[in-house]
C-alpha cells in the first residue's frame, strides 16, 4: 500500500508521499477551482464530462450548494458520483473539495435557516453561534459539502458597506469570540466542513464604504484590529483556511501583496493553512487594478506572493506548470501550496470517507429542534434602542401595523441564503442575463474564452447557466420564494401581531421607490389605532436591495419614501414604534426624537415576525446589545467606541473650557457622540452592578488579573443583562484606544436574583505594537472598567502593570474566561 493511502501514517508522511508522486499538472489541478453548473447541465454524462475536463484531478468546486437547491437527495447522489470519479478514476485518487456559502445555514432545500451574523453579534452569546455552526456543518456534510466559505470575521466600522450584516460588528474582541465559536462548531473537531474565514485583510474598511475599493490601513491597525479575529480563530479553533480581500493595500492587491499574503499571514501570525483568492480575485488584478498584463501573469504574481488557490475557476492557476517549466516559477512555491491543500483533505477525512450516506439525508436535514435554535438566536438578538414607556403594549389593543416589512416573509432574511438564491435565480431566469456574484461571471466567461469554447456552449455567466438549468420543468422544483419561506416556518409580523392585537394593516410604501399612493391608507390605519408599529428599513440579497455584496450606500437614511411616511404617521399624534430591519444600521436622529420606541431587528430570519411580536407584547423581554455604534449622520463615519485617544468623540471634556473648545470642541453643526453607543440595549426590567473588585492595585506584566462584580435584577420581570469588561492603557509611547472590550457575559436573571461574575484577564490579551513595532505588554497604568455599554460604565479601577516588558508575539491570549455563580 502506498504511504499516502495508509491511514496509520501521519498526515505529514502521507502528504509528502503523495506530493512526491504528482506531476506538475496534477499539482496545479489541486490549486484550481471551478463551478459545478456545466456538470449539472448534462448529468447523464457526468463521469464522461469530468474525465474530459479534469483528467489530472481537481482541487474544488465552489458555489456547490446550488446543485442541491431543489433537492438534498440529488446533491447527495451527485456528490458521490463526483467523488467516485476523482477517487476511483483519476491516477492518484485525490478527493475533491466541495465548497458552499453557508454562513447562516446550508443554503438549499432541507437546510436550517438562521438569522444574519449581525444578529448573532447582537446576542453577545458566542455559545449560540457554536451550536448554530455545528448544525450548519452537519447538514452541509450530510450532502457532501466539505468546505465552508465562512465565517466572515471582518471588522465593520463603516456602515455604508453593504456586507455589514455578514459580520459580527465593529469590535475585534466580540468578533473574535463569535469567530472562534463558529469555526469550532462548523469544523466539529474535523468531522464537519473545513472553514474558510474571510476576508483577509481589511476588506470592510474601504474607501467611501465601497465594496472592493482600496483599504487604507497602516500595519499597526491591520494587525491589532483586523487580523486579531483571524489569528484568534487560527490559534483557538484550528482554522483551516482564509480568503483574501479583493482590495488593494498600499498599492498592491492582497492576492499579489506578499507583505500581507506571506509576511503577515505566515511569519507574524504563523498560519499554516490555505490562503485562497476570493471569487475572481485574481481576475480583478487584471481587469480592475491593471497590475498584470495578462490573466496568466496575474496568476503567476498571485502564486509568487503567497496565494495558494484560485476560485471559482482556476483559469490562471492552471497555467502555472508552464511558468515552472520556463523557469519563471520555482516548483517549491507550487509544492508549498499543494501541501496545504492535501493536508486539509487528509485531516478532514476526505481520503477515508469521500462519500455520503444517501439513505441518511432526510434524517440529517432540518427539524423542529434545529429550528428552535434559530428562533432562540432571533429572539435574543433584538435590541431595544429606545422606550419611553410605551412598550410592552397591552394585548388586545388597537394597533396599526404599517410599512414595507410588515407583511413580508423575505425581507427579514439575509443574503447568501436559500431564499436569496431562489430570488436571484427567479430574476435571472426572467432576464437570462445572469447575476454576477463577486465578479464570478466575468471569470467564467474569461476562462471559457481561454479554452476557446464557442459562445453558444456557455451563457453569459455562471448564474445564467444555473438559471437555465432551473427553467421550465426543473424550475417548478424550486417553487416560489414565499412557498420556500413557508416551508422554513416563516411568518410575517402582521400575521403574528393579528394573533395578539386588534390590527389595522397598511403597507404604506415600498422599501425603495417614490410612490406615496399608499400613504393615505397608512395614515387612516394609524388614526384608527392606539399605537403604530412602523416596520421599516432595508433588505439584502442581489435583486432590488439596499444592501449586500456590491450593494453599498452613500446615505444612512431610510430608503425611498419611508422617512416621509414616518413623519406622516408621527403627525397623527399616535405613539409610533419603529422596528428597523435590514443589512445595516440607519442614522435616524429625527426618528429617535419623535418615536416612542425603537427596536433594532436587522434580519432575524424566518421567526422574525414571531419574536418581534413577543417583544412588542411583553411575552419576551429584549436583551440584545448593539455590536456597533450607530452614528447620527453619515458625516460622523467612522464613529466607533474604541477610537484612539485624542481622536474621535469625547465623552468627558477637558477641565479647561478654552482648550477644550479650541482643540476638541467637536462638530459645530451636531453632537459628536453617536446616536446609540456600542453595547447599548434596553430591557423591560432594571439591573444594578455592585461589589466591584480587582485582584490587586498592581499586577506583573505576565499575569492574570481577576475582576469580579455582582449583577442583580432589580426589576419586576425576568431579563438578560450583558456585563461588559473594558480597559484603557493610560501610558504608552504609542497612542492607544480610549477603551477596549476585554470580556463580557450575558446573564439571565429572575426578578430579584443576583449573580457574581469573575473575569480572568490574562495580561497577554493586552498586547500592542510599541514604537519599535514589537508586540508587547509593557509596564504601564491602565483603567479596568465594568459596565453595561461603552457609555454606561459603573466602576473604574486603576491597575499598575509592573516588571519587565514582555514580547507576546506568538503567545497572545484572545479570550477572557468568565465564571458565573449564584449569590
Amino acid at each position: 500500500m502506498e504511504i499516502y493511502k495508509d491511514p496509520s501514517k501521519t498526515v505529514e508522511e502521507r502528504v509528502e508521499d503523495l506530493l512526491s508522486r504528482m506531476t506538475l499538472e496534477e499539482k496545479a489541478a489541486q490549486l484550481c477551482g471551478d463551478l459545478p453548473f456545466s456538470l449539472m447541465a448534462d448529468p447523464d454524462h457526468l463521469e464522461e464530462n469530468l474525465k474530459k475536463q479534469f483528467p489530472d484531478g481537481h482541487g474544488r468546486f465552489t458555489q456547490y450548494s446550488n446543485v442541491g437547491l431543489a433537492d438534498p437527495h440529488f446533491i447527495a447522489a451527485f456528490s458521490n458520483r463526483v467523488q467516485r470519479y476523482f477517487v476511483e478514476q483519476t491516477r492518484l485518487g485525490i478527493p475533491v473539495a466541495l465548497q458552499a456559502e453557508n454562513l447562516c445555514g446550508y443554503p438549499a432545500k432541507g437546510g436550517t435557516l438562521f438569522p444574519a451574523s449581525i444578529n448573532a453579534g447582537c446576542t453577545w452569546e458566542p455559545e449560540l453561534v457554536y451550536e448554530e455552526a455545528k448544525i450548519i456543518g452537519q447538514e452541509s456534510r450530510a450532502v457532501g459539502i466539505n468546505s465552508a466559505m465562512s465565517p466572515v470575521v471582518d471588522i465593520s466600522r463603516d456602515p455604508r458597506w453593504g456586507r455589514t450584516y455578514e459580520n459580527y460588528g465593529e469590535d475585534p474582541y466580540l468578533t473574535s469570540q463569535m469567530g472562534i465559536r463558529y469555526v469550532r462548531g462548523m469544523q466539529d473537531e474535523k468531522k464537519g466542513p473545513a472553514c474558510i474565514a474571510k476576508h483577509f485583510l481589511g476588506y470592510s474598511e474601504t474607501q467611501a464604504g465601497l465594496n472592493t475599493a482600496v483599504t487604507r490601513l497602516n500595519d499597526r491597525e491591520l494587525y491589532e484590529v483586523f487580523a486579531t479575529p483571524f489569528e484568534a480563530a487560527m490559534k483557538e479553533a484550528d482554522l483551516s483556511s482564509v480568503m483574501a480581500n479583493y482590495a488593494e493595500i498600499d498599492g498592491m492587491p492582497v492576492v499579489h501583496n506578499r507583505k500581507i499574503a506571506h509576511d503577515l499571514l505566515r511569519e507574524t501570525m504563523g498560519f499554516e493553512g490555505i490562503l485562497t483568492s476570493d471569487g475572481a480575485g485574481i481576475m480583478k488584478t487584471l481587469t480592475d487594478f491593471h497590475t498584470a498584463d495578462t490573466y496568466e501573469e496575474a496568476g503567476l504574481l498571485a502564486k509568487k506572493a503567497g496565494t495558494d488557490t484560485e476560485i471559482p475557476v482556476g483559469g490562471s492557476f492552471r497555467h502555472l506548470p508552464e511558468y515552472v517549466r520556463n523557469g519563471e516559477l520555482d516548483e517549491a512555491l507550487l509544492d508549498e501550496s499543494v501541501r496545504r491543500v492535501l493536508k486539509v483533505k487528509f485531516e478532514y477525512g476526505l481520503f477515508e470517507n469521500p462519500y455520503v450516506d444517501e439513505a441518511a439525508v432526510d434524517a440529517a436535514m432540518t427539524n423542529a429542534k434545529k429550528q428552535a435554535l434559530s428562533y432562540e438566536i432571533a429572539g435574543k438578538s433584538l435590541v431595544l434602542l429606545k422606550n419611553d414607556g410605551i412598550l410592552p403594549l397591552k394585548k388586545g389593543m388597537k394597533v396599526a401595523v404599517i410599512g414595507p416589512h410588515a407583511d413580508s416573509l423575505r425581507y427579514p432574511v439575509s443574503g447568501y441564503t436559500y431564499p436569496a438564491y431562489i430570488e436571484m435565480f427567479d430574476a435571472s431566469r426572467k432576464s437570462m442575463e445572469g447575476i454576477a456574484i463577486g465578479g464570478m461571471a466575468d471569470e467564467a466567461a474569461k476562462s471559457a474564452k481561454e479554452e476557446k469554447k464557442e459562445e453558444k456552449e456557455l451563457p453569459k455567466g455562471p448564474f445564467a447557466q444555473m438559471a437555465m438549468l432551473f427553467s421550465g420543468e426543473n424550475g417548478k422544483k424550486l417553487g416560489d420564494m414565499n412557498s420556500v419561506l413557508r416551508e422554513l416556518s416563516a411568518t410575517s409580523l402582521k400575521e403574528e401581531m393579528e394573533k395578539v392585537f386588534d390590527v389595522r394593516y397598511a403597507r404604506g410604501c415600498d422599501i425603495i421607490g417614490e410612490d406615496t399612493a399608499g400613504f393615505d391608507e397608512a395614515v387612516l390605519a394609524a388614526e384608527e389605532s392606539d399605537a403604530v408599529i412602523f416596520a421599516c428599513g432595508g433588505n439584502s440579497g442581489w435583486v432590488n436591495v439596499t444592501g449586500g455584496e456590491g450593494k453599498d450606500r452613500s446615505k444612512l437614511d431610510l430608503p425611498g419614501v419611508q422617512q416621509q411616511l414616518l413623519e406622516k404617521l408621527a403627525a397623527t399624534g399616535k405613539p409610533v414604534i419603529l422596528v428597523l430591519y435590514g443589512p445595516g444600521i440607519f442614522a435616524l436622529p429625527w426618528a429617535c426624537s419623535h418615536a416612542s420606541a425603537m427596536i433594532e431587528a436587522f434580519m432575524p430570519g424566518p421567526f422574525a415576525g414571531k419574536v418581534i411580536t413577543e417583544v412588542l407584547s411583553g411575552d419576551r423581554n429584549p436583551g440584545g446589545k448593539l455590536p456597533m455604534s450607530v452614528p447620527r449622520s453619515v458625516g460622523q463615519i467612522p464613529v466607533t467606541y474604541n477610537h484612539r485617544t485624542g481622536s474621535g468623540y469625547v465623552l468627558h471634556r477637558a477641565d479647561d473650557p478654552v482648550a477644550s473648545a479650541i482643540f476638541s470642541g467637536g462638530y459645530v453643526d451636531d453632537s459628536d457622540l453617536p446616536l446609540f453607543c456600542f453595547g447599548h440595549g434596553l430591557s423591560y426590567t432594571s439591573f444594578a452592578l455592585s461589589d466591584f473588585a480587582v485582584s490587586g492595585k498592581e499586577a506583573p506584566t505576565d499575569s492574570v488579573i481577576r475582576i469580579s462584580c455582582t449583577v442583580e435584577n432589580t426589576g419586576n420581570r425576568p431579563g438578560d443583562e450583558v456585563v461588559q469588561l473594558y480597559y484603557h492603557t493610560k501610558k504608552a509611547h504609542v497612542v492607544r484606544p480610549v477603551m477596549q472590550l476585554a470580556g463580557f457575559k450575558r446573564v439571565s436573571l429572575e426578578s430579584g436574583e443576583k449573580k457574581q461574575l469573575t473575569f480572568s484577564l490574562n495580561t497577554r490579551q493586552l498586547g500592542y505594537y510599541n514604537e519599535d513595532m514589537e508586540f508587547v505588554v509593557e509596564p504601564t497604568r491602565m483603567d479596568i472598567m465594568i459596565g453595561t455599554s461603552a457609555h454606561d460604565i459603573a466602576f473604574t479601577e486603576e491597575v499598575k502593570l509592573t516588571g519587565e516588558k514582555i514580547n507576546v508575539a506568538g503567545r497572545r491570549v484572545y479570550t477572557c474566561p468568565v465564571t458565573e455563580e449564584k449569590c
